[in-house]
């Protein structure tokens, strides 16, 4: 008899293994190169260890079970060399290089010429006892080729170290120590057992080493979507960013159910959640009816998924596309009754079409907006029709108009019926660049607050209106204040009273002189702090008006319980000629805001038949076109002073030049 082998660290590695397996489908974390890869990893040490186990057991009984001995004993020494390949095949998903090694022809054939030797030295071992034999009392013995195993080891683990340092740059911060952690501690436990055969190490040291990479690496609850298994946009991100360095090349499949919102909210959260998993199972479904290249599947929350799939398959593209739109928005089976899915579904190629992470995220922001369409969209024919080039680098385009002072303050009359003059103007902020002219306040606006560069535009509005004030040509024109506008980010402004307090008395404006115009959806917040700095405003003499009232937010206590004078009617509503249901709500609209003592300014007068409409109602002011456009300040000036005292009959307002 030989010698007795230590099999407890075996039977702990084959615990560890099971409880990896359990835990990967439990958790979900089975779809995906990555995740399955992982698996498979976990597997084929699970198996390692138990032929290990019945290996051991077999040799104690001593003489017989021949053919099961030899049968397990290769078993476990295929397996054991499999998992380093294995590892390999890992670490290239884990570094999105497959393109640069596995799509390669020539990468696998070389690669994988060793374990293949292996396997067929193991095949013949039991005619030649080259690798491992049993005596005639039945024990095991290493035989003259057992150290191939330890070369195709050693060959695989040098592949995977220097795969890990070449393309460390590809993995995720703190990755790196993880994955390469595993190779001193395997090589330290190969080499005790090799040299201590009676100590059965390696499996255990190989599941420790698993079990941390789970922990660390892999973290599916960080990575991976608990409702569809997908992963999730902070891992869709970062490997949009790996891609920029591994300069990959592949297809996305990009999914948003518009109405998810509208259907979450009628089905609750528990079943809605339900939905989005029967989505992920026939998105992949359709994946593999196609046989098609998928990378991964990814579920950026709310019901808009992406898959990236292999630039192989690009002629195949358009017909999955079709088809995962077709599926999802003709009938969706859900608990035995028909829904309605709206899935909108947009093909981007990368890097052609975008080829930068950051443009990435910011498309698919832009690809929510887009209203359903019973077709499949290109990215690039989407890039081409909107404003995306300019959306792109609308921050560093805001940060040199602040540097280089390209902003402009135009200003918009504002017509006073009762006086028959105008009497005040609102201040619009223009954005004029030497590449793309005039950019929209509607992009440059929501891109300030969202960068935070609004509260230094804010300051710059402000200081252009107080100094345009501050000057003899504006005592000339006999206007009462001018309207500025304060964006819903500016009002939570911890020192927002101060600040504006003290541009004014910088320009010795006097409080009266501004009226602070706050948007209806702003409005609709009600933080303290909103609230508290529109109060502190008001208690320093400043004028409050409600803007854009009508626009889809409208609750009428926020007027009453705020210090407003002013209500401006969206020009949403001016549309009231021909729409009797909408003459209707605006009479009834100016109606109750007249019983509550506030005046009323009407925006977007394009014709006077709507300007006498809004006059018979009882409106205090008017601003539209039908006077003017909004102006540049010197152009202001010429057309108050040309128009003054002139009532609007007929055509008596020259068209301004300028939009």
């Amino acid at each position: 008899m030989g010698l007795e082998k230590i099999v407890y660290f075996d039977y702990a590695a084959i615990a560890t293994f099971g409880l990896l397996i359990i835990s990967c489908a439990v958790r979900k974390m089975m779809k995906g190169h990555l995740n399955r890869d992982f698996f498979i990893l976990v597997l084929i040490g699970f198996i390692s260890a138990f032929a290990d186990v019945v290996a051991i057991n077999l040799d104690s009984l001593g003489y017989g079970f021949t053919i099961a001995k030899y049968i397990f004993h290769s078993l476990y020494l295929f397996f054991h060399c499999a998992t380093l390949p294995y590892y390999l095949i890992y670490i290239i998903d884990l570094t999105g290089t497959r393109h640069l090694t596995l799509d390669k022809p020539a990468y696998p054939i070389l690669v994988f010429i060793p374990i293949e030797l292996e396997a067929f030295v193991l095949v013949l071992n039991a005619v030649t006892h080259y690798v491992f034999y049993f005596n005639e009392q039945g024990d095991y013995v290493r035989g003259p080729l057992f150290v191939v195993n330890y070369i195709v080891a050693l060959f695989y683990m040098v592949m995977c170290i220097y795969h890990i340092f070449r393309y460390r740059k590809a993995l995720l911060k703190g990755n790196f120590f993880s994955i390469f952690a595993l190779f001193p501690v395997i090589g330290t436990a190969m080499i005790v057992q090799y040299l201590m055969p009676k100590l059965v190490v390696e499996m255990f040291a190989c599941s420790i080493c698993y079990l941390y990479i789970a922990m660390i690496v892999m973290r599916p609850e960080e990575m991976t979507d608990t409702e569809t298994g997908f992963m999730k946009m902070s891992i869709y991100s970062s490997r949009l960013r790996r891609s920029v360095y591994t300069k990959a090349t592949f297809s996305i499949i990009m999914i948003n159910v518009s109405n998810f919102r509208a259907l979450q909210k009628s089905l609750g959260y528990r079943a809605s959640n339900e939905l989005l998993n029967m989505i992920a199972d026939k998105l992949q479904e359709i994946g593999k009816s196609k046989h098609l290249k998928i990378i991964d599947y990814y579920h950026l929350g709310e019901g808009k998924f992406r898959i990236t799939v292999h630039s192989t398959e690009r002629p195949i593209l358009l017909q999955t596309a079709k088809d995962i739109q077709k599926e999802l928005t003709e009938g969706f089976l859900f608990r035995g009754v028909e829904i309605s899915i709206l899935a909108n579904v947009c093909i981007v190629h990368w890097p052609e079409d975008i080829s930068d992470a950051d443009n990435m995220m910011l498309f698919g922001r832009q690809f929510e907006e887009i209203p359903y369409r019973n077709e499949v969209l290109f990215a690039k024919e989407i890039i081409r029709q909107t404003n995306f080039d300019i959306i792109k680098s609308i921050d560093s385009i805001i940060d040199e108009a602040l540097a280089e002072h390209r902003f402009e303050v135009y200003y918009q009359p504002i017509y006073s019926v009762e006086n028959k003059r105008f009497t005040a103007a609102e201040a619009l902020l223009r954005l004029k660049t030497e590449k793309y002219g005039f950019i929209s306040p509607e992009i440059f606006i929501p891109a300030a607050e969202r960068s935070g560069a609004i509260h230094r535009i804010g300051r710059y509005v402000l200081e252009e209106v107080c100094n345009f004030i501050a000057e003899n040509s504006w005592k000339e024109l006999g206007l009462a204040y001018i309207d500025v506008n304060l964006s819903a980010v500016q009002c939570l402004e911890k020192n927002l009273a101060h600040e504006i307090s003290e541009i004014l008395y910088k320009h010795h404006v006097k409080p009266e002189q501004i009226n602070l115009e706050i948007t209806e959806t702003a409005a609709s917040f009600g933080q303290h702090e909103m609230i508290a700095n529109i109060e502190n405003l008001s208690a320093r003499g400043f004028m409050f008006s409600l803007d854009d009232y009508g626009t889809g937010y409208s609750n009428i206590s926020r007027a009453v319980n705020m210090p407003l004078s002013v209500i401006k009617l969206d020009k949403s509503i001016t549309k009231i000629e021909k729409n009797t249901k909408l003459y209707s709500i605006g009479e009834n609209t100016v109606r109750m805001i007249k019983d509550m003592n506030m005046q009323i300014v009407v925006e977007g007068i394009e014709d006077e038949r709507t300007l006498q409409l809004f006059e018979d109602m009882g409106c205090d002011y008017i601003q539209g076109f039908y006077f003017s456009k909004p102006l540049p300040k010197q152009e202001f000036i010429e057309f108050i002073k040309k128009n003054k005292g002139i009532e609007p009959t007929g055509k008596n307002y020259e068209e301004p030049v300028n939009a």
